[in-house]
């Protein structure tokens, strides 16, 4: 086991030291970059979560990662559920869709 866990240990050390110095992910990339893994290749033990009624609520996708991932798994989407919604703004720019909780929407 210690075998394994030096291995691991290795293998993020020699990751990070890949990344360089100031290009080290923060943990709101991480986030988004897991929470976008999640809805678009979920495991096989998610899927069984997905199955048994689990829903999982994303937030802070953007609205083409919302409408790539209802596009390509419709038949999940009584499991998924979108706040924080990134869309872009008339203007330019970019505005975050509310969640629906605390406006007058």
């Amino acid at each position: 086991m210690a075998h394994t866990i030096l291995h691991t240990g290795e293998a993020l050390l020699s990751g990070l030291l890949a990344i360089g110095p100031g290009m080290a992910q923060t943990p709101n990339d991480n986030l988004h970059q897991w929470q976008v893994r999640r809805l678009m290749q979920p495991t096989p033990a998610e899927l069984d979560k997905e199955r048994s009624g689990n829903v999982y609520i994303y937030d802070g996708l953007s609205e083409r990662e919302v409408e790539s991932a209802l596009d390509a798994h419709f038949e999940r989407i009584e499991n998924m559920m979108f706040v924080g919604t990134v869309k872009a703004a008339p203007g330019g720019g970019t505005v975050v869709e509310s969640g629906g909780c605390s406006s007058s929407e």
